[in-house]
Formats: structure tokens, C-alpha cells, sequence
């Protein structure tokens, strides 16, 4: 039987963990601007950054139009978007990046303990965002393969322990949220509403494993919800998509 006292120290330890990884911290206070105007990218990275470094915590969004193009999330923080908060994606394609060739507004690669959650909206501005990508491809300036979908909203990568819960995704210029090689997933109470583009998914997974979808609405151009053969334990509860029709994960 473990000592009485290291089972105490244990408790503090877990929850002091805890409470690092609950801190918040205000966008603001970073110099992100609300305005819809300003792009934010470096702004939010850096806070991003910072709080990874010094232990984890939320970054909070409070009500504005957050104008950005790629952030990369890291291990141990969430974007918490509070309700009237927009995250809204640049439409110049030069300001997206992406991980394994998956360019997205949100992307992480390799990291633990991740996510966005809260009652705002992620806004992909995927008609404005497809037609500059056009019209750069008709001048020269980027290759014909440009027209293939255009980023994602959100892009993980061999990423664990990933939470998004009750968010409002909208308008993508590619799919919607792509998941490969990820495990111990929850995608919880979202609304997805993605028909700019032809072709849009709401949800793509690709070999990932220890996955909960429920509660969840789905109006898109392309599938709602596909998965490969090499992901596994997949449940999907409660998910509905435009025509009121309880979803099912389709095989890609």
C-alpha cells in the first residue's frame, strides 16, 4: 500500500498540473486586436508560444473579429473562443501553412493536451478565400494544383488528447476538420456548416484511434463525417446532419 504522504503529494501534484494548465490568459494582453482588420497571425503565435513555455493554460477570446492566418497550436493549451468571438481566417492564401501537406487556419503536429473550445466561431471565409486562390492560379502565380481543396479549418497531426467542444465552424475552403494519426479525440456539441466549396467535408479521420463524436451538427457540400479503415474505436452519438438525419461514419 502507497505511503498516506505520497499519496497527498501525489493529489497536489495533479492538481497543481491541473491548475497550470487552467490558467488563462487574455488575447489582449498580447496585442491581438478585435478590430477584424488587423491580421493577427504573429500575434496569437506568440501567445500561443509563451504559454506552452511557461506550463499551459487557455487563451481567451472575448467578443470581436479576430482576423489570422495559420497558428500553431502546442502541447497543453486551448483556444478558448467565448461566445461573440470570431476567429475568421485571412483570404490571402500566402498566409497558410500547413503539417504533412495539410494547410488549415489551426494546425498542430506532435502535440499532447490541445484544443478550442467555448460558444464562438471559427469563420474560414472559404468562397472569398477560393476565388483569390483562382486568380492568383489564372496569373501564374501559383501552380494549377492550388485549385485542389483550398485549406482546412483545423489540421492535426500525431496529436493526442484533443478536445473541441460546442464551437460554430463555418465556410472552409477545404474540409472542415482533419485529423491524421491522432488518438484520445472528443468533438463535442459543434456546429459545422461548410457549402462554399464543393466537395467540403465536415470531418475527415485518418488513422486515428480512441475517437467520440456526439452532439453534433453537420451541413456541408461533401460527406458530413469519413474515416479510413486504419482508424479505430470510433463512436458517434447524437450527430445530425442538415435533413435532421442521424449521422454514420462513412469509409473513405
Amino acid at each position: 500500500m502507497m505511503n498516506p504522504k505520497k499519496i497527498f503529494l501525489l493529489i497536489l501534484l495533479v492538481f497543481g498540473t491541473l491548475a497550470v494548465w487552467s490558467k488563462d490568459y487574455k488575447a489582449s494582453l498580447f496585442g491581438v486586436r478585435s478590430d477584424g482588420v488587423t491580421l493577427n497571425t504573429g500575434s496569437i503565435q506568440k501567445a500561443i508560444d509563451f504559454i506552452s513555455e511557461n506550463g499551459g493554460g487557455r487563451l481567451v477570446f472575448y467578443v470581436g473579429r479576430y482576423l489570422t492566418g495559420t497558428v500553431e497550436l502546442k502541447s497543453n493549451v486551448t483556444l478558448q473562443l467565448e461566445e461573440g468571438a470570431v476567429l475568421v481566417g485571412t483570404t490571402s492564401v500566402h498566409d497558410y501553412f500547413g503539417v504533412k501537406g495539410n494547410p488549415a487556419l489551426v494546425v498542430a503536429d506532435g502535440q499532447q493536451n490541445i484544443g478550442i473550445t467555448g460558444k464562438g466561431v471559427i469563420e474560414g471565409q472559404g468562397a472569398a478565400l477560393f476565388e483569390q486562390i483562382t486568380g492568383q492560379v489564372r496569373k501564374g502565380y501559383l501552380p494549377g494544383t492550388a485549385l485542389q481543396p483550398g485549406p482546412a479549418l483545423i489540421a492535426m497531426h500525431d496529436c493526442s488528447n484533443l478536445l473541441f467542444d460546442q464551437l460554430n465552424l463555418l465556410q472552409a475552403c477545404g474540409n472542415v476538420l482533419e485529423f491524421t494519426g491522432c488518438k484520445e479525440l472528443s468533438v463535442s456539441q459543434v456546429t459545422v456548416k461548410s457549402t462554399a466549396r464543393e466537395g467540403s467535408k465536415g470531418l475527415v479521420l485518418s488513422g486515428c484511434n480512441d475517437v467520440r463524436l456526439s452532439d453534433g451538427y453537420f451541413e456541408t457540400a461533401g460527406a458530413e463525417l469519413t474515416a479510413d479503415r486504419a482508424s479505430g474505436n470510433v463512436t458517434v452519438l447524437r450527430c445530425k446532419n442538415v435533413a435532421g438525419l442521424k449521422l454514420m461514419l462513412k469509409n473513405q
